[in-house]
């Protein structure tokens, strides 16, 4: 089947962030004013943001008759659809790596700007299983690169919500849709035909399901995704 594939970022872009992998975002940063939330009008509304985080650190304590899962439980964090990519994801316990990745690379102030940006993020579980290649974490360039190359892969210039996603797939009669990404490289968005479910998938074919699908940001989308999805397979 053809696969579509949709407007490439502009060179100087992917350029500009490999660049700040190694020597900071300030020039990147730069480029459009940061985003700001304070002319976006207000909404009441918001969605709750998945996590398992707290269950997966909870440990029974033999010596303290309070400790109980309950007491680990974790407070829901909301996303609000008036306010920027940066500051949700930054709330959400269960985004709290891949943040922090996002920061020691310079590609977090990518989500400060208008954009608009769709994001498909990592969880804490499948970005910590990647790391642990690196011992002491990823501190060569060598290493710094390899995981930028990975979370620029989860960001595509453009605003795609699972209806407009939904509906481009439609319009090729079931083909797949092709995004380029901040790696300069497609993400290939499909859907199951056993289940209806829009996936993800890279270039050598390797899949990612979606957790939390197309929740509306000031500017962009945000999705969770179920596993690390890597640019090369």
């Amino acid at each position: 089947m053809s696969v579509t594939l949709f407007p490439r970022p502009a060179r100087f872009l992917a350029s500009c962030m490999v660049a700040a992998s190694l020597t900071g975002l300030s020039a990147c940063a730069s480029k459009n004013a940061p985003q700001d939330p304070f002319f976006v009008r207000n909404s009441s509304q918001a969605n709750f943001m998945p996590s398992v985080s707290s269950a997966h650190n909870y440990r029974p304590s033999t010596s303290n008759l309070t400790s109980s899962l309950v007491a680990y439980h974790e407070p829901a964090t909301l996303s609000y659809p008036d306010r920027p990519l940066n500051e949700n994801l930054s709330a959400s316990l269960e985004m709290a790596d891949y943040v922090r990745a996002l920061k020691d690379v310079g590609l977090f102030p990518v989500l400060m700007r208008p954009g608009p940006y769709t994001v498909f993020a990592i969880p804490n579980g499948p970005l910590e299983n990647y790391v642990k290649q690196w011992p002491t974490g990823p501190r060569s360039p060598a290493d710094q690169a390899q995981l930028h190359h990975v979370l620029a892969y989860t960001i595509v210039p453009g605003k795609w919500d699972e209806a407009a996603l939904r509906a481009q797939i439609a319009k090729r009669h079931g083909a797949a849709v092709s995004l380029y990404t901040l790696a300069d490289v497609p993400l290939v968005v499909r859907l199951e035909p056993q289940t209806g479910e829009l996936t993800l998938s890279n270039v050598a074919g390797q899949t990612n399901r979606l957790w939390m699908t197309g929740i509306p940001q000031s500017n962009g989308v945000l999705y969770f995704t179920q596993n690390l999805l890597s640019p090369q397979g």
